[in-house]
């Protein structure tokens, strides 16, 4: 994979596909402080991270699990959701790193989880790209109240059958916490991405379009 034209990253190296999939699996991840700012990268001591056994269905989104109008999908609107994840009055999602990461879309290894509501529109959506057999979550929007959060509900849902082993959330946020992401030191993080197996193949076939949860 050749470097991208002219996107460098704070110190002029020249940044790739190759190189941003390979600085995920050196425990690192990019940034910028503004949409035209110089990509960065960041390598935390603690993430947080989200494996199955302490994965949980907060009590507060029973109610709009059961009554969602919302249809799901994965890969039809990439460059939409990163768009719209980007679109803030702050944000670390460079011009450059959405461009990349629609590279990395194209290749097969970035992926998008959109929310559509009765009349076709696009109300809640997310991004992140699969790193061995972890799924590293970048950034996620909504434009209807609950649509993030079912996002990411029905992500695990397909995480779960393709045979993930867990959701790399990066950093802990109180929606996060809330669905049981706990901090795991980088020396843990390290052997997770070393030992894991790449599961089968993405497929929107078996992408649940509805959210199948049970809740009490």
């Amino acid at each position: 994979m050749r470097p991208i034209q002219r996107i460098r990253d704070e110190d002029g190296i020249p940044v790739s596909p190759a190189r941003v999939l390979r600085a995920y699996m050196e425990r690192c991840f990019p940034m910028a402080d503004h949409r035209g700012g110089k990509i960065f990268w960041v390598r935390p001591t603690e993430r947080a991270f989200i494996n199955w056994d302490g994965y949980r269905i907060p009590r507060s989104m029973w109610r709009t699990i059961r009554k969602t109008p919302f249809r799901f999908t994965t890969d039809v609107a990439f460059r939409a959701v990163v768009e719209a994840c980007a679109n803030r009055h702050e944000t670390w999602i460079s011009r450059d790193i959405e461009q990349l990461f629609r590279q990395l879309h194209h290749l097969g290894l970035a992926h998008s989880v959109e929310a559509w509501d009765r009349e076709g529109r696009l109300v809640g959506g997310l991004y992140g790209l699969s790193v061995g057999g972890i799924f590293a979550g970048e950034s996620m929007f909504h434009l209807e109240t609950g649509a993030g959060k079912l996002c990411i509900m029905t992500l695990v849902e397909h995480l779960r059958a393709l045979g993930y082993i867990g959701l790399d959330c990066q950093q802990q946020t109180p929606h996060m916490e809330m669905f049981g992401a706990a901090l795991i030191p980088d020396d843990v993080y390290a052997m997770m991405v070393a030992t894991s197996t790449p599961p089968r193949n993405w497929d929107e076939r078996v992408f649940p379009a509805r959210l199948e949860q049970k809740v009490p």
